[in-house]
């Protein structure tokens, strides 16, 4: 009976991707697998990683609580700290590790290995940001790192191993990595937002997210983690798997176990049932895998397009059906009333200031926090954007978000973000709790910490005026590959905003990070905020040679200030390219709307053109593309290639 079910439910999970795929873009081919198209299933990549590397613990020849050292003896860090670091931290996001190593991560139609190659060189110069241990901060470069443990121990590549010792256990017959699916023919087409078909994203970093797979052998994988299936691990590796790395002490800490994101749920908590999950997001394809083992029910959602949070939430009410035909009944948690306020207690006062934080996008933001009068909490949060102005009510020692500001009366929002001070290790701290709504979906509950106070911090004018001479330029990306997706977002800057006295935000292609100014050379990232609030930092370094001005990623991508770029004249039909180097040129008065044809193109090269806003207008990589390239002007044109080869133009 059960086992019906659980095959009705796969169905399901297909109808889902499906309709995703379809609802939102163009596909002129059905796939020749009877299973359906392959995605790329990203972040869920990790449980597989983890899974690969507790099965060889099963076996005796890794120990979760081992130096990683002792797998990878070449890895190394700027940091010493590095040394106390141990398998079960890099599954469970406490290494203390920046977060990503971004050169050659998303590539298209490419399995380029300088991801793998260039992961280790990169880590060796940058530091930690907490103790290893500390806290759970959501780190690809952790996974990446379990991926060469399953290769150091087995001897077998990372891509060989899975497919035989995880992939074959699990009934999966349409499962690999970017590896070896680079040109797989069944890969969904990648179409864009605006219907654009670009050529198929893969991912590099294979242990942190470049696992490919149908829904059916997700979900079948899934199924290894039900209660008395030990074909792929034993009960005490699921066991460890599914254990909260802080045992719940702190609700609003991460509450990942080990390559899970998610190892309860305050819903399903409610009704007894126990839930994993897994979301992930690539260029275009997202997943989610979640798994109730006790109730043996795996529900995967893969789409081509959208986000791993709406696949999350589809993946749920498929849950929550099959549950109700087992005659278990879950129910949204009931929203709390807030209808009960007092004045701010003088207490809190010491948490008026200056916050890191984030915007209504996820990126960087600073949140002025103020209690005028005690009667009421007002913030002012600052981004790149704008700044948003927001005001809370203070309610049984928590602050609840007023629909609109307090001058204009008391109404607390339809759905109010929750904030609650804390304290921990000498730092100050405000976390958010909140329900996500996805209308027609569902909905999500979030806590987290979300917030630090920050320090003052005195630098000199001296210094913050070298920084005001480069705020606000593009710098433009130079190291990347030709395939790389990053290209897509080649532009950075740097913003000194006077609000924020000895900061400055760093926006580059994964968003902005906001960073403490050291000296000149150096911006760093300070913050320790106990959650993956604090995922994917970098510290940049601004180097100056004779070729221009360079600004340095601890991420590994390098950039290099426009005021050294030439302008494209009419007589240059030839360029030279070199490997590392992306060959930038303006786009001035004298070639602006002027004609301009690709007359030669070598396999492994690219050419993008920008408008002034740094928005791509051409992509070599749109498969539809014309040789014609328009020339706006402001813009910029980029080509990208080896050494040895050339574009020429007409």
């Amino acid at each position: 009976m059960k086992k019906n079910r659980i095959n009705k439910l796969m169905i399901l999970a297909a109808v889902a991707f499906l309709s995703a795929l379809y609802g939102g873009n163009t596909v002129s081919a059905a796939p020749k697998n009877e299973d359906g198209y392959i995605y790329c299933v990203a972040s869920v990549s990790k449980v597989y990683v983890t899974a690969a590397v507790m099965r060889l613990a099963d076996e005796g020849k890794v120990d979760l609580d081992a130096k990683i050292t002792e797998y990878i003896p070449d890895f190394t860090m700027a940091d010493e700290r590095y040394q106390d670091i141990t398998v079960r931290m890099l599954m469970n996001h406490t290494s203390g590790i920046m977060g990503s190593t971004q050169l050659g991560m998303f590539l298209y139609n490419d399995n380029d290995p300088i991801h793998y190659d260039s992961l280790l060189p990169v880590l060796s110069k940058q530091r930690l940001k907490a103790d290893p241990g500390a806290y759970a901060a959501y780190c690809n470069d952790g996974f990446d790192l379990l991926e060469r443990v399953v290769e150091n121990v087995s001897g077998m590549s990372y891509t060989e191993y899975i497919t035989e010792n995880i992939v074959k256990p699990t009934g999966g017959t349409s499962t690999g990595t970017g590896a070896n699916f680079c040109h797989n023919e069944d890969l969904v087409p990648a179409y864009s937002p605006n219907h654009i078909r670009y050529e198929n994203g893969i991912t590099m970093a294979l242990g942190a997210g470049g696992v490919f797979s149908t829904a059916k052998d997700v979900a079948n994988f899934g199924a290894a983690f039900f209660k008395g299936n030990t074909s792929l691990l034993s009960e005490n590796a699921k066991q460890e798997m599914s254990t909260r790395w802080d045992q719940g002490r702190d609700e609003f800490t991460d509450e990942s176990g080990l390559g899970w994101d998610m190892v309860s749920h305050p819903k399903y908590e409610q009704a007894n049932v126990k839930v994993l999950g897994k979301g992930g997001d690539a260029e275009l394809n997202h997943a989610f895998l979640l798994v109730a083992p006790d109730e043996e029910i795996s529900i995967s959602v893969l789409s081509n397009g959208g986000s791993s949070t709406y696949n999350g939430i589809v993946a749920q009410a498929l849950l929550d059906v099959a549950l109700d035909e087992l005659g278990i009944t879950v129910s949204d948690n009931v929203s709390p009333q807030y209808d009960s306020f007092a004045d701010v207690p003088e207490e809190f006062d010491e948490y008026a200031g200056m916050y890191s934080s984030a915007d209504e996008s996820g990126g960087a933001a600073v949140t002025v926090i103020s209690f005028p009068d005690h009667k009421y909490m007002h913030t002012e949060t600052i981004s790149l954007a704008k700044t948003t102005i927001t005001d809370y009510m203070y309610t049984n020692g928590k602050f609840a978000e007023l629909a609109f500001p307090y001058e204009d009366g008391v109404k607390i929002d339809a759905n109010p973000a929750v904030i609650t001070f804390k304290q921990n290790n000498g730092h100050l701290y405000f976390a958010v709790e909140q329900t996500d709504i996805a209308p027609g979906l569902g909905e999500n509950e979030r806590k987290m910490y979300a917030g630090e106070k920050m320090e003052a911090n005195p630098v000199s004018e001296e210094v913050l005026q070298s920084y005001r001479s480069i705020s606000n330029q593009n710098f433009l990306l130079t190291n990347d590959v030709s395939s790389s997706v990053s290209y897509n977002k080649a532009l950075a800057r740097l913003y000194v905003n006077d609000a924020v006295p000895g900061y400055l935000f760093a926006y580059t292609n994964w968003g902005t990070r906001l960073l403490k100014i050291i000296d000149k050379e150096h911006a760093i990232a300070f913050q320790t905020i106990p959650s993956s609030a604090n995922r994917d930092l970098i510290d940049i370094t601004i180097s100056s040679g004779k070729d221009g001005t360079y600004m340095n990623a601890s991420s590994g991508l390098t950039y290099i200030l426009n005021n050294a770029i030439t302008e494209l004249t009419p007589g240059q039909k030839e360029i030279g390219l070199k490997t590392g180097e992306a060959m930038w040129f303006k786009i001035g008065e004298e070639m602006a709307e002027q004609p301009l044809l690709i007359t030669h193109r070598p396999e492994k090269s690219s050419v993008y053109v920008y408008n002034k806003y740094g928005e791509v207008l051409y992509t070599s990589h749109d498969r539809d593309a014309t040789d014609d390239l328009p020339m706006p002007e402001g813009g910029y044109i980029v080509f990208i290639g080896k050494t040895g080869d050339a574009i020429t133009l007409r």
